[in-house]
């Protein structure tokens, strides 16, 4: 089982290629700001005159993480007219010449076609985001997911991909090359996760009809369609048969039969009795050869596929008993996850934490950073990163301002003592 996650971060990386050198620029045009006091100060004031409202702060990515790198760019759009106010500042232009990274001069300032490209860029992978975090998730079941999102990562490629000479056509051009590798072929994929979309009740199998009539042509569709159906039948008589207890050989029934007497029903009892006894017999015994739980499931209602409450567990806990076969099944498959682990651990965390513009934390703070990161992260209620954000941002201007007040107060203090004390040597003086 390959992590899915991982896969869908090497075909991003594999478009990120095509506008490497306007990411180098934007990032360190971020860079420039976050260096000093002075710097952030006059980013400030540029944002000012820009007439820019927005609240949000610059973040750098980490160039491993293309999600980052999104987050980065969006917020980096934000302020593009306060970047291109900063072009006229001989500082900000002498940051790219004089600045050195491996004895290499700095990419950047990004100009007009460098927004162009993030902006593109932006719009192109806020997809391929959310379909990361939605398949990355650790709350809740992800195997009845895979199936939808790839296809909506397919279909996004197809579509973009019809003409390779625009960015976003050469972009999903690599992309759709890297995607054919790893899920291009149905043999190199794991087929209980289309099982776990046919497990869904919203899903079942008209979600993979339609999902492969709109990926692949008719002959294509028949082929695969057969080789989920039969994998997914006998994965049923697997369980069936671990399931349900042996039936007696053909010998014991005619002794038990005999022995106990009264089993077999007799016109010499109750009349009433008899075809009572007679038809529940001959009934659940045509029950019995006749039931198949599976195309009872398959066959039901489906649930409404737009209801976003629906909870998949909820329902087969509510559910199990009348599909007590399936629900073996489900317990099984709904239990693979799609990635190996959370979109914000892909990577390891002491690295992040430890980069080239944080190395001098002390370990105490290093520990501090992670426990307070896992202790966030444990909540079952998402981390609304932007606010938080903005929230330190008035904290500290409201603690700048505070500071500045304290100053002046100070100040006023001072001067009302050497006003007094200037009285005081007058009024000797007088004397």
């Amino acid at each position: 089982m390959r992590c899915c996650a991982h896969i869908l971060n090497l075909v991003v990386c594999d478009g990120l290629k095509e506008i490497s050198h306007a990411i180098s620029c934007i990032r360190n045009a971020v860079r420039y700001p976050r260096s000093s006091t002075a710097r952030l100060r006059r980013f400030k004031e540029s944002c000012k005159e820009a007439n820019i409202e927005s609240r949000a702060l610059l973040c750098l990515d980490v160039s491993t993480r293309w999600n980052s790198t999104f987050l980065m760019l969006e917020a980096a759009l934000k302020f593009k007219k306060a970047f291109e106010i900063l072009d006229g500042d001989a500082n900000y232009t002498n940051y790219f010449e004089e600045e050195r990274v491996n004895g290499k001069k700095l990419d950047g300032p990004p100009i007009h076609h460098d927004w162009e490209k993030a902006q593109v860029f932006v719009k192109f992978l806020r997809t391929f985001y959310k379909v990361t975090t939605r398949i990355s998730g650790s709350l809740y079941v992800t195997s009845n997911l895979f199936f939808k999102e790839i296809c909506v990562v397919q279909g996004n490629l197809k579509e973009l991909g019809k003409d390779p000479s625009t960015l976003l056509g050469s972009m999903a051009f690599s992309m759709q090359q890297k995607f054919d590798k790893y899920w291009g072929n149905l043999e190199k994929m794991n087929v209980l996760l289309y099982i776990a979309t046919i497990l869904d009740p919203r899903c079942k199998m008209e979600a993979i009809k339609h999902g492969f009539s709109f990926l692949y042509d008719n002959e294509t569709l028949a082929k695969l369609l057969k080789h989920i159906e039969d994998v997914l039948h006998r994965l049923y008589n697997f369980y069936k048969e671990m399931i349900t207890p042996p039936t007696p050989s053909s010998d014991s029934p005619q002794k038990s039969g005999q022995s106990a007497g009264n089993s077999q029903p007799s016109l010499l009892d109750d009349s009433d009795d008899f075809f009572s006894t007679y038809f529940t017999q001959k009934l659940d015994q045509d029950v019995a050869m006749e039931s198949n739980e599976l195309d009872d499931y398959l066959n039901d209602r489906r649930e409404k596929f737009s209801d976003d409450s629906f909870d998949i567990l909820v329902w087969w806990r509510i559910n199990g008993n009348r599909y007590k076969i399936v629900s073996q099944m489900v317990k099984d498959v709904l239990a693979i996850q799609v990635s190996t682990v959370a979109s914000e651990s892909t990577f390891s965390t002491g690295g992040r934490i430890l980069d080239p513009f944080r190395s001098s934390l002390s370990p105490k703070m290093v520990q501090a950073l992670i426990c307070g990161k896992n202790w966030l992260s444990s909540k079952k209620e998402p981390l609304a990163l932007r606010q938080y954000m903005d929230d330190v941002e008035a904290f500290e201007d409201s603690e700048n301002a505070t500071k500045g007040n304290i100053q002046y107060i100070i100040h006023v203090l001072k001067f009302v003592l050497l006003s007094f004390l200037l009285l005081i040597v007058f009024i000797i003086l007088c004397r």
